[in-house]
């Protein structure tokens, strides 16, 4: 054998083992599609309401609202699921109010269960938006001369949120969502900030 083609055969047989052995076993794209999931996003925090209120007398404005949101998170940006929870819209009491029956205390308070479906999109790494449609089961309780009366109304609605993440550890997130949800059909709004919690329930 000639030298040079022997010296090439050599250091093809010595390369060649290295090669192998530096060669990484999978590569890492970040934009390659990671699977589907499944993401429970459980959320508290407090509420706003924002919307007019045409009274004599004072209400009180602030409220909490709690969320749970469930979301197919699909190998592209584009997620959908499902939202529900409950938020207090507004709450009043009066004292010693004169009415034709004779002076008494009354108080009311309005709540709202959501029910939604939701749409979302990551827009970075840490920031998604997300936008609903549905409606809210509204519910007051009010009390007057001892007596509690309460009516759950269902009223046409929306929600729009944006969020930021910081990832903990694989499956687990924790971050902050600003929201409005509208129960348009009856005019009542808040606007929420919450703490939130993603988990991812499944993947595949």
């Amino acid at each position: 054998m000639k030298a040079p083609a022997f010296i090439f055969l050599a250091l093809l047989l010595a390369a060649g083992p290295a090669h192998l052995h530096a060669r990484p076993s999978r590569v890492e794209d970040p934009d390659r599609p990671r699977g589907s999931s499944l993401v429970l996003t459980l959320g508290i925090g407090y509420a706003r309401y924002v919307m007019p209120y045409d009274a004599p007398f004072a209400i009180d404005r602030n409220g909490v609202v709690a969320s749970g949101r469930l979301l197919w998170h699909p190998d592209h940006r584009l997620r959908f699921g499902v939202e529900s929870g409950w938020t207090r819209f507004y709450t009043y009491e009066l004292r010693g109010v004169e009415t034709t029956f004779g002076a008494t205390d009354a108080s009311l308070s309005l709540s709202a269960v959501p029910l939604l479906a939701v749409f979302s999109m990551q827009i970075h790494d840490a920031i998604t938006l997300f936008a609903g449609a549905g409606g809210y089961f509204v519910r007051s309780h009010a009390t007057s001369f001892g007596t509690t009366v309460d009516v759950t109304r269902f009223s046409q609605g929306w929600m729009a949120a944006i969020s930021w993440d910081y990832p903990l550890t694989e499956g687990v997130g924790v971050g902050t969502e600003l929201k409005w949800y509208g129960a348009t059909e009856f005019g009542d709004g808040v606007l929420a900030l919450q703490l939130r919690v993603p988990l991812a329930v499944s993947g595949w």
